[in-house]
């Protein structure tokens, strides 16, 4: 080794060696155990103080923390009344939902059945629309237009679901 790399290897050895022996004297100072005990202090540790003793609820403990009964000149809630819906939807606000829904239904089971129809060999007398430059096979438009149905008929239960949660009776809704 050339004399440069052996100064080096010094260096970081002693400094090394000077961190180690930083932190072991640091490391004895904090233990109480190292140190020696000095003449004045006595031989046994002195006791920690003891913690306050836990409360123990009791039932008559539980009872006096008790809010006092409301007073007679509150109103009283009524059970009856549905709650407010806080995004103003109600039950017309529904209906028109679901009647949009429902309005695009019979469009789509004429067009399923006309398709069904003419996959089964009947004869068909309306003509076929094209949307490119290659018509669609009828199975793909088939279940592109079941699937459509499948969805609105899903989004018509949600809705029928979320407006009863809303407490909208059933016998509102169409």
């Amino acid at each position: 080794m050339n004399r440069r790399a052996l100064n080096l290897v010094a260096a970081v050895s002693f400094a090394i060696m000077g961190i180690v022996f930083t932190t072991s004297t640091a490391f004895a100072q904090n233990d109480p155990a190292a140190q020696p005990q000095s003449p004045s202090q006595p031989s046994s540790p002195t006791p920690a103080p003891q913690p306050p003793p836990k409360k123990v609820w009791t039932n008559d403990d539980i009872h006096s923390a008790k809010p006092a009964p409301p007073d007679a000149s509150a109103k009283p809630a009524s059970a009856n009344k549905p709650k407010p819906n806080p995004k103003g939807k109600d039950a017309s606000w529904y209906r028109g939902q679901i009647s949009k829904l429902q309005a695009q239904i019979p469009p789509l089971d004429e067009k399923i059945s006309q398709l069904q129809a003419a996959l089964n060999g009947q004869t068909v007398t309306s003509t076929r629309q094209y949307g490119g430059t290659k018509p669609d096979d009828w199975r793909d438009e088939l279940s592109r237009y079941q699937k459509q149905r499948d969805d609105i008929d899903t989004k018509i239960a949600a809705l029928e679901d979320q407006a009863r949660h809303d407490g909208v009776p059933e016998n509102e809704l169409p």
